[in-house]
């Protein structure tokens, strides 16, 4: 019978929590508090904010106390594309809480009459986010099943963070065209055009041997 690592579920979901509470925070409450600071539906989004990042807080403490802290044996059995789809998955997370953001600060702008440019913007970077991304990192996934050299699966998924991380920033901050959104989409192209001649190279190396 396969034994439940207690300790360490805690902590994983006490941490997925305050990420859920801090992203309640600036999604919803800071994005229209100056607006309707009075607003009872924003009052209830903070208590549900702060009842996230307490019961995190409360699961991190007890997971730790209970064994949940990773040690050095499970690092080493860690696969290497965990460690790039975990840092795209967070910046998910932050670009979906970010349209959120904008779209109630619109919502609740006195005389608003609809999305504003920079809404659209940060709308289209989560949008673009979620076109390339997944098909990147399901590249990269089969690249290092197909038994690829690390050092390959590190270039495919940094290069794709990186490019990811790049486009988010000049994008969101920048309505025309910027360093960051023109070398984060030109070096997603690349990340994944990597992935894509890798995964012949080992179609075609597997078919001969």
């Amino acid at each position: 019978m396969t034994v439940i690592p207690w300790g360490a579920f805690a902590l994983i979901l006490g941490l997925a929590l305050i990420t859920v509470g801090l992203g309640i925070v600036y999604g919803y409450a800071r994005g229209a508090w100056e607006y309707a600071p009075g607003a009872t539906i924003l009052k209830n989004f903070m208590r549900a904010a702060y009842a996230c990042l307490i019961a995190g807080l409360a699961l991190i403490v007890a997971g730790a106390l209970t064994g949940g802290m990773p040690n050095a044996s499970a690092g080493r059995a860690v696969p290497v594309s965990l460690y790039y789809g975990a840092a795209l998955g967070l910046l998910l997370v932050i670009l979906t809480y970010n349209v959120m953001h904008h779209r109630v600060r619109i919502m609740t702008a006195p005389g608003s009459q609809g999305e504003d440019e920079k809404s659209q913007r940060v709308t289209r970077v989560h949008a673009n986010f979620t076109e390339y991304v997944p098909t990147g990192l399901a590249l990269l996934v089969m690249v290092q099943l197909s038994g690829a050299p690390a050092i390959m699966v590190h270039f495919g998924g940094g290069l794709l963070v990186l490019a990811r991380y790049l486009h988010a920033y000049g994008y969101t901050r920048h309505p025309m065209a910027s360093f960051g959104r023109i070398v984060g989409i030109q070096s997603t192209i690349l990340a994944i055009s990597f992935m894509v001649a890798t995964a012949f190279y080992y179609l075609v190396l597997c078919r001969l041997l």
